[in-house]
């Protein structure tokens, strides 16, 4: 009786410690681990998470770990003790498209992080070369209707979402157009230039190209038209049922304590409300703060894309190897 009696006071001071010790977090720096390498889009978030470690009061600091997909830094995220000091970067790639597509190298599911919220997104937009006389999305589609599989369509190899677009448009529209697989969208799109391709799809960083004529815009992929290219017309509007928007979010291990999650997302949420983020975030019109931050939304929008991908992309279209 007497070790049974020490047992429930054991338990009982345990469990009255876990929150405290959340409530004491965060002691020291946090690392977020952004599973590909420095640029423009870990650029974008430092500016997120410069705010969140002020609100903290402990910096968030970035570590690239970059490699086989987004997989070897998203894993290592996955795998981390899920005490609040490791976080990452979300993306669909990383959080969804890896795993469903390459699940024997991916070793971790949606279902294996803690979704914090998606903190912007952006568009696509679906150019053709100046050297083509594809001019609008009709003209797409008639030359392609007329001459099946003649086309090409290039795109970053393995599952990115600039490919998942366009095997998504190419269902929906009925056409037959080849891929060609590139290492990296600026290689793609730099042949499309060249007219070693006709078409592909674009980030919003490669709006100087489009301004410059070098690509030509034929649509945009988000429910609503671009304000930096106001007269090109959703793909929506033209009857086809497409909504593709890249977003970055926050992410953290399975098993979070709630107290340490409800903290984290309370203060990316501040942070991506308070005027100078959004301002910096919008500032060149590429992104945008997305108008629901909270994870449910982020789990929801990744189910929701995944319904999507399922429906719209051929079993087999797209694969790693």
């Amino acid at each position: 009786m007497k070790i049974l009696h020490w047992l429930w006071i054991l338990a009982l001071t345990l469990s009255a410690a876990a929150p405290v010790s959340a409530q004491g977090w965060p002691t020291r720096p946090i690392q977020v681990i952004v599973p590909f390498p420095p640029g423009s889009v870990d650029s974008k978030a430092r500016i997120v998470t410069e705010k969140v470690g002020k609100i903290l009061g402990q910096p968030l600091v970035m570590v690239n770990k970059p490699g086989a997909g987004m997989l070897i830094g998203t894993e290592q995220m996955v795998r981390s003790a899920p005490d609040g000091y490791t976080i990452g970067l979300a993306l669909q790639a990383s959080t969804w498209i890896s795993p469903l597509l390459d699940p024997a190298s991916a070793n971790y599911s949606a279902n294996d992080m803690t979704m914090l919220g998606v903190a912007y997104d952006a568009t696509t937009v679906l150019v053709a070369g100046p050297k083509t006389d594809i001019h609008s999305v009709q003209d797409l589609l008639r030359v392609a209707r007329a001459q099946p599989g003649k086309l090409n369509y290039a795109a970053p190899t393995g599952g990115s979402i600039f490919r998942i677009a366009f095997e998504s448009l190419k269902t929906l529209t009925g056409i037959d157009v080849t891929f060609v697989p590139y290492r990296g969208l600026a290689l793609a799109l730099q042949d499309v230039i060249g007219g070693q391709a006709e078409v592909g799809f674009a980030d919003t960083g490669s709006l100087p190209l489009i301004r410059a004529g070098r690509l030509r815009p034929l649509a945009v992929t988000s429910p609503e038209r671009w304000a930096q290219l106001p007269d090109v017309p959703t793909l929506q509007e033209l009857g086809i049922p497409l909504e593709v928007q890249p977003w970055v979010g926050f992410a953290a291990p399975r098993g979070l304590p709630p107290a340490i999650e409800k903290k984290l997302v309370a203060a990316i949420d501040e942070a991506l409300q308070s005027t100078e983020v959004r301002a910096a975030l919008n500032k060149d019109g590429v992104a945008s703060v997305v108008p629901d931050t909270s994870p449910a939304a982020m789990r929801e929008r990744i189910q929701r894309e995944i319904a999507e991908f399922q429906k719209n992309v051929k079993p087999g279209a797209i694969s790693f190897n």
